[in-house]
């Protein structure tokens, strides 16, 4: 690898470090230096006359368009920057953050990749690359552990090395790691906050309390670490620790007396402990703030509902429900905490106590809808939708879903009647237009559902959804694979991280016999989508045309599991296919 000596470049008041040819060239104070003190049009003036400095000419001249909001022409000053000196990592970063602002996230990877590779002990370029390899978690810990080595003081890395390992399930090493990391820099505080996290997580509760004591010996202002020891307190025994959660709680509330969180927790652990006077008057007093501030009914629904705590939001709720029984904000999340509970009546019972004015109305009828329809009691769905859609015959979403309903139920000509009948009132809708070219499609009439893919293209070239199914389309039909790959490839650019949009590229290159390319992408699709039923099943049927017969008998199985009520066709399939790998005689 050629060596490149790093020159400081003064510029306004920061100091920015990149390689540039003439450093090599030249001893002595250097053009930048010297114009350290002009301003920016300044120094592209000096620098210009200067050819061993063009590259740093041409990276102020792409900060001066930048300046200006010039985006096309800053991306083209970069790229001759970087053409007069491509072995400056600096520009090459710049220019990859840039493809990630404008979403280009499948050039920037490969471009980081390449940039690693070339310089594999340059820190700033693998952190790079690990933030761009987000998703993808056993390169990123390769990555940051390769980081680690490098920089053995770099707290951020050690921090989410740590985190990536207690995502992936690796608790150990995040205790290992984060013990590492308190022995390195025994006052820092958040260290031993992660440690505690690390231990609560491979529940050693008694450990975990240690960790957060000693957090709050370092920073005892902190409420998180109170917080959790909460949660410890009860992982050791609610009962045997009773007094100690109430102290912590209580002593949360000495620092912050409308910390609604101490307030949420504090009132479901005095209702679970069967001391309802002192759950009362703590419900009473969040119905008051309610009345004086309407916001906090959804501040205690987000903090018990992405958690799971569907009971606990259920049972806060309705306590306060007592107080305030017209609130439609409580109605609206009592519905949401018994779909959580899977007690559709419920849900249905409160979503429809919600009020016109309320700003989630739309969705509790289109919630309603689908309860209904998860009820089997698809008829019901179908009439009150149709009574929303008489009501509001303009709202996009209640057509596009009520036409989604008639599509189930075979109900076709319907459809599609309501479709172009409201396609006259908004010819240019791409939304109403991609409805009507899947259940076109559905119906039978594949030529006039491309037809209508086309159209949503004309309107919009970058509809990620159009692009995809219209790609996907012409895969199984097994024509214009080229046209198929490359619209696929414009929708995967738009959303990098979509699975079935992965899959689709999967399946064109699969049904153009790449089978390699096709195992590459379908894997990435199943990662994405957490084994979705036909993404399961095409990574199979890819996995036996590479000769991965034992492969394929898992994935086919694995698809069968994740298999939903709704694809018979697709579990029958799937079922014969099995049945002549695992009975090959027969």
């Amino acid at each position: 690898m050629k060596h490149i000596t790093v020159c400081t470049l003064a510029l306004a008041s920061a100091l920015i470090f990149f390689p540039v040819s003439g450093c090599i060239k030249r001893s002595g104070t250097s053009g930048l230096e010297q114009a350290g003190s002009k301003n920016i049009a300044d120094q592209e003036v000096a620098l210009s006359r200067n050819s061993d400095f063009q590259a740093s000419y041409y990276y102020l001249l792409a900060r001066r368009h930048d300046s200006k909001n010039e985006t096309d022409q800053a991306q083209k000053a970069l790229e001759m920057a970087i053409a007069k000196d491509p072995d400056a990592s600096f520009l090459q970063r710049e220019y990859i953050i840039r493809l990630q602002k404008q979403k280009k996230s499948g050039q920037a990877l490969a471009l980081a990749q390449d940039l690693a590779e070339k310089y594999p002990d340059d820190v700033e370029n693998l952190l790079l690359l690990a933030r761009l390899k987000k998703g993808d978690e056993k390169d990123m810990t390769i990555l940051l552990e390769r980081i680690l080595q490098l920089s053995p003081e770099d707290k951020e890395t050690f921090l989410r090395l740590g985190k990536v390992y207690m995502d992936e399930g690796m608790t150990l090493k995040a205790m290992n790691l984060f013990s590492r990391m308190v022995s390195k820099f025994p006052d820092y505080y958040v260290a031993h906050f992660y440690l505690g996290e690390s231990r609560r997580i491979a529940d050693q509760p008694a450990a975990a309390k240690k960790s957060y004591f000693r957090t709050l010996e370092l920073e005892p202002d902190l409420l998180e670490p109170r917080f959790r020891l909460v949660d410890v307190y009860k992982a050791m025994g609610e009962k045997k620790n009773e007094a100690e959660i109430i102290a912590v709680l209580k002593e949360i509330l000495d620092f912050d007396p409308g910390n609604e969180r101490a307030l949420i927790e504090i009132g479901l652990f005095y209702y679970n402990i069967r001391d309802y006077q002192s759950a009362d008057d703590i419900f009473a007093l969040l119905a008051r703030e309610i009345r004086e501030n309407s916001d906090l009914v959804g501040t205690i629904a987000q903090s018990l509902i992405p958690a799971h705590r569907y009971q606990d939001a259920a049972t806060i709720l309705s306590q306060i429900r007592k107080t305030l029984p017209g609130n439609a904000n409580i109605n609206f999340f009592l519905g949401m905490a018994y779909e959580g509970l899977e007690k559709p009546g419920k849900a249905i019972e409160y979503y429809l106590k919600v009020t016109p004015d309320h700003p989630q109305y739309k969705k509790t009828i289109l919630s309603i809808a689908f309860l209904y329809r998860d009820m089997n009691r698809t008829v019901e769905a179908i009439r009150f939708l149709e009574q929303h859609h008489r009501q509001s015959p303009a709202d996009i979403d209640i057509t596009s879903y009520l036409a989604s309903f008639y599509q189930e139920n075979n109900r076709y000509d319907i459809a599609i009647t309501m479709l172009q009948r409201a396609l006259k009132e908004t010819p240019k809708n791409t939304t109403l237009l991609f409805k009507l070219g899947a259940v076109l499609d559905t119906a039978g009439q594949r030529r006039q559902s491309i037809e209508t893919m086309k159209t949503i293209l004309r309107i919009d070239p970058k509809d990620a959804s159009a692009l995809n199914y219209l790609g996907y389309t012409y895969a199984e039909m097994g024509i214009h694979l080229d046209q198929a790959l490359e619209l696929v490839q414009r929708a995967l650019e738009i959303r990098p991280e979509d699975a079935y949009i992965t899959d689709s590229l999967g399946w064109v290159y699969y049904k153009k016999q790449a089978y390699d390319k096709a195992v590459f992408y379908l894997e990435k699709a199943v990662a994405l989508s957490n084994y979705e039923t036909v993404i399961a099943a095409h990574l199979a049927d890819a996995y036996l045309k590479t000769g991965e017969r034992e492969k394929a008998i898992a994935m086919y199985k694995k698809a069968l599991d994740n298999a939903g009520q709704d694809q018979k066709e697709e579990i029958r399939e799937i079922e014969e296919k099995l049945k002549k790998l695992e009975n090959p005689g027969q």
